[in-house]
């Protein structure tokens, strides 16, 4: 069982005692643990999306996750093999994202549309820019997660 939307926004710190309390277990299900890891990698961006260091980005990350994976690793086994994956995670998530924005318009009875934020998922996944192209060229400090938009 994951909690499958394992972010910042779903759990809480105890700064007293360093006890966390995780919840909103809506999206929970029978998967594998990699994406509750691949949505704290990836939601953990936004804490280092601004800075214009290429250097100090992966650094943060590293840590960031590394303290993740600490943490994690102290309730549930997770086999190194398995977060050599992360990348394939990331991109199976980003699939899922795209999908899920064409989804959400045809529901509310909208015309297709690629804004900016849809344009980047695409281009990454068309591109096989791995890590949602934090780490690549097409990754812009000020318009984070932006690309020019697409005719549909």
């Amino acid at each position: 069982m994951v909690h499958f939307d394992y972010s910042d926004g779903n759990y809480m710190i105890d700064f007293d005692t360093g006890n966390i309390t995780v919840f909103d277990f809506d999206n929970s299900c029978f998967c594998w643990y990699m994406y509750d890891l691949e949505n704290l990698w990836t939601h953990g961006v936004g804490w280092i999306q601004f800075e214009q260091d290429a250097g100090k980005q992966r650094e943060f990350m590293d840590d960031y996750f590394n303290t993740v994976l600490e943490g994690y690793k102290s309730e549930t086994e997770i086999e190194d093999s398995m977060l050599d994956k992360l990348p394939l995670f990331i991109q199976i998530t980003l699939v899922e994202n795209i999908v899920d924005a064409f989804e959400v318009m045809r529901n509310n009875g909208e015309d297709p549309a690629c804004d900016e934020e849809l344009s980047y998922r695409i281009k990454c996944l068309e591109d096989d820019i791995p890590y949602v192209g934090f780490f690549h060229e097409i990754y812009s400090c000020d318009e984070p997660f932006e690309y020019e938009v697409r005719n549909i």
